[in-house]
């Protein structure tokens, strides 16, 4: 199937329209915030300073909202961009994305990239009606990921350690992957970084030996929240690691086929002799865990493992979620502390059920 304004192979109404195929006036506003610094320029576009992921998937959510009004009223894309960006509209783009069965969260993704490029499409008008519909259905949102299944962390590594494990009763080829997708998830047990930077890792980049040890360290550039992070490797999986980088990472790298390539410095690589994708990560962790616990985990839960075994071992210091999970703030990780209380009042409750500290 060919491409075309909509993508290779998608129906038009869950497509995004490629930044080549806007409206001209949005393309050229677009490209103009997005115009990076230069020592030489007047001054650099207002999205400058936003990681390139952010405004990508800004972009892709645009392109969406075109596609949109493309399928629906196509005779709108010859106004101004920010004239078609219309109470009405919006409405009619929300109940779109509902009838296609998108999840509540999606929604509210979607619009949160509508109003960001609204700002830019017309920067000096109200787009207030937009952030009114997202806490509307915000209010009414139920999670699509049932955490009924999450695992504890000390159980996750457990996982990861056992494939590790079992990798030394098969051979070769076989052994490489079992090892490298156990060390993959020891690790995101004990350091659970978000799935873009998991997959990017780059060694003497992003993983620096030092002391006999090793250091993992982001750029603000590299992370979400737009705070550098830096962490020292598990003690525990440093032995794992150099089997990996001298055994294993070795063999999948010299893999030659039709879908191998370059891998450079990257840390994880594919069975195809190429750099493993953030999909083929997730995809692995989710069969490993659909295979242990009968429920596929996504790496994505690993962080709210994470917070919750604080939460549930050591309450007190709940707090050090924020910088273990890369938040910028507290705010993010407030309803682990909130459960850690829960916990402890718990706790105390049964005590009181069983007389412990009872006078006598």
């Amino acid at each position: 199937m060919s491409g075309g304004p909509y993508g290779r192979g998608k129906a038009p109404e869950r497509a995004c329209m490629s930044l080549q195929d806007w409206p001209e006036d949005d393309r050229r506003l677009w490209l103009a915030a997005c115009k990076p610094v230069d020592f030489f320029a007047d001054h650099a576009g207002t999205r400058a300073n936003h990681a390139i992921a952010s405004n990508l998937k800004a972009e892709r959510g645009y392109g969406r909202w075109l596609t949109f009004l493309r399928a629906r009223d196509p005779h709108c894309l010859a106004d101004a961009p920010a004239l078609r960006i219309t109470p009405e509209r919006v409405r009619g783009y929300v109940d779109c994305l509902i009838s296609l069965n998108n999840s509540t969260q999606t929604i509210l993704g979607r619009l949160q990239d509508l109003g960001e490029v609204a700002e830019i499409m017309g920067p000096g008008r109200s787009w207030t009606f937009i952030k009114a519909l997202a806490s509307r259905i915000r209010a009414r949102h139920k999670p699509v990921r049932n955490k009924n299944n999450l695992k504890l962390s000390d159980e996750l590594l457990g996982l990861g350690l056992s494939l590790i494990d079992r990798a030394t009763s098969v051979q070769d080829l076989d052994a490489a992957i079992l090892y490298r997708d156990g060390l993959i998830i020891a690790l995101l047990a004990l350091i659970p970084l978000r799935r873009r930077n998991l997959a990017g890792l780059r060694l003497n980049q992003h993983l620096v030996a030092i002391n006999g040890s090793w250091l993992i360290t982001l750029d603000a550039s590299e992370t979400k929240t737009r705070a550098p992070l830096e962490m020292m490797w598990p003690d525990e999986l440093l032995g794992p690691l150099a089997t990996y980088l001298d055994v294993h990472r070795p063999r999948l790298a010299a893999l030659a086929g039709r879908w191998s390539k370059p891998i450079y410095d990257a840390l994880w690589v594919s069975s195809h002799g190429s750099l493993m994708t953030e999909i083929a990560i997730y995809d692995r962790i989710r069969r490993h865990t659909l295979l242990a616990f009968g429920a596929a985990i996504n790496p994505h839960l690993f962080r709210d493992a994470a917070a919750t075994t604080l939460a549930i071992a050591d309450p007190a210091h709940v707090r050090v979620a924020a910088p273990l999970l890369g938040h910028r703030t507290f705010t993010t990780t407030e309803r682990f502390y909130q459960q850690a209380q829960s916990f402890d009042a718990h706790r105390a409750y049964v005590n009181a059920i069983f007389g412990k500290g009872k006078r006598s």
